[in-house]
């Protein structure tokens, strides 16, 4: 979750250790689910507890943010079953931004992860005393049981967001940074190159004193299936804009207007392109961004968020003819910070916090957050609402298909324990008769703070 009312700059260090520990299961259901990947990853971050967002307390000392890996044991043909063993590299990160800090190179081999905030300081309390970071890492996982720094570099201040192109040879950033807005980083043999950063409006966005920080806000980017293509989340503007990216002989690189910003719903804070390319859907939370927002309460909606379903024009349309358009809207549960999309392209899932942000005390608390599942149609567009699928669970950020589509991980900040602690939930995916998500109860403990999950093909 995004705690956006406070906004710093930021400067980082990162600390990094490897260890290989055992983690347990919580068995509940009657065998272990078939899941179809080569690992799983995921970051978590030591500095947060879920009540900081209400309260700004800050943990005691002692627990890092860490790069984690599962095992699948099946495919790597380890002795021990699916997710009983797990690698671990200390890797600085935060929740603070979307839950996109994290991305795989295509050959999972390479993991890069984007730090927003630094590490706790000796003797701080308080949320606005962690230091803003600027540390984009990239991390060989070529054993993924024995992960090593590759390479690191600064970049831009308080980075939130990064994915890697599909040739896997350059990076994309989304930062906080007033005119480095976006930044392009080259990768050539797993070393991270010069940054080239950009200015939201250098590429044609006006400054919006109507709304909160003027509108000048990336809460993600993504590159498209193709590489040919950049999209951009303009949260505070409830738009998305697309850029083609081109590169000249020299290797310098340029974004150009890809069509027109296109409108979606309120707050599309994360988003994702489906296999294929040809659409576009933006998670919509709906937050206020009123100046006056000071509480969590004001900030976060209690009514429902959406889903929109851009279809993208052709690649090949003449620029002055290319338009983008909502085909589709769906109405998802309350506070769905993040989407997933099936490997086929027809489900979609998205991960909603509702009501566990806030205090126990308070009366919008709810001790449980939800799944909502869609059906894609991959043709026209439309989706379609099957159901929400509700759990115990404080705070679960992201999710991510398995490769076969039959199985999903979620990824759960923190339980209602005494000690707080957070997981890897396994779903089930079920197709017939008709599409339904399936709790199995299996849970890989990875300890509190986990906000980005994904599967490595």
């Amino acid at each position: 979750m995004k705690a956006t009312w406070i906004l710093t700059t930021i400067t980082i260090a990162l600390i990094l250790s490897i260890q290989m520990v055992e983690v347990g299961w919580s068995q509940q259901a009657a065998q272990a689910p078939n899941f179809a990947g080569r690992y799983i990853a995921a970051i978590s971050d030591g500095d947060f507890l879920a009540s900081t967002y209400a309260d700004g307390k800050l943990p005691a000392p002692g627990v890092t943010d860490q790069l984690l890996i599962v095992i699948n044991g099946k495919q790597e043909a380890l002795a021990q079953p699916l997710g009983t063993r797990i690698a671990q590299i200390n890797a600085s990160n935060s929740v603070t931004g979307a839950p996109y800090a994290l991305t795989l190179s295509p050959d999972s081999r390479t993991a890069f992860i984007v730090e927003t905030l630094q590490a706790m300081p000796v003797g701080a309390t308080r949320r606005e005393q962690l230091p803003p970071g600027n540390q984009l890492v990239a991390i060989d996982l070529s054993n993924p049981r024995r992960p090593t720094v590759r390479s690191r570099i600064a970049v831009a201040p308080k980075p939130e967001t990064v994915h890697v192109h599909p040739n896997g040879d350059l990076l994309a950033i989304s930062t906080q940074t007033p005119d480095k807005e976006i930044i392009l980083v080259p990768i050539q043999n797993h070393q991270l190159g010069q940054p080239s950063e950009f200015s939201l409006r250098q590429l044609g966005i006006q400054l919006d004193p109507e709304r909160f920080q003027n509108g000048l806000y990336v809460s993600q980017v993504q590159w498209h299936p193709s590489g040919k293509y950049l999209a951009v989340n303009l949260d505070y503007r409830n738009e998305i804009a697309f850029y083609e990216v081109q590169r000249n002989p020299e290797s310098n690189l340029q974004l150009i207007p890809w069509g027109r910003p296109v409108k979606v719903g309120k707050d599309p804070f994360t988003a994702q392109f489906t296999p294929d390319g040809r659409f576009f859907l933006s998670s919509n939370w709906g937050r206020n961004f009123g100046e006056q927002v000071k509480t969590l309460e004001q900030r976060i909606p209690e009514t429902r968020g959406t889903v929109s379903v851009i279809q993208l024009a052709e690649s090949n349309t003449f620029a002055s003819q290319v338009q983008h358009r909502v085909v589709s809207t769906a109405i998802a549960d309350n506070s769905p910070e993040s989407l997933a999309i099936s490997p086929d392209g027809s489900k979609v899932v998205t991960v909603n916090m509702r009501g566990t942000a806030f205090p126990t005390n308070s009366p919008r608390f709810t001790r449980q957050a939800t799944l909502s599942l869609m059906t894609l149609d991959r043709t026209s567009g439309q989706l379609t609402k099957i159901n929400d699928y509700p759990f115990e669970g404080i705070l679960p950020e992201s999710a991510a298909f398995d490769t076969s589509g039959n199985s999903l991980v979620v990824a759960v900040y923190e339980y209602f324990t005494p000690k707080p602690k957070g997981g890897i939930e396994f779903w089930r995916v079920l197709q017939k008769p008709k599409p339904e998500l399936h709790r199995t109860g299996y849970v890989v403990d990875v300890g509190r703070g986990v906000h980005q999950v994904l599967v490595a093909r």
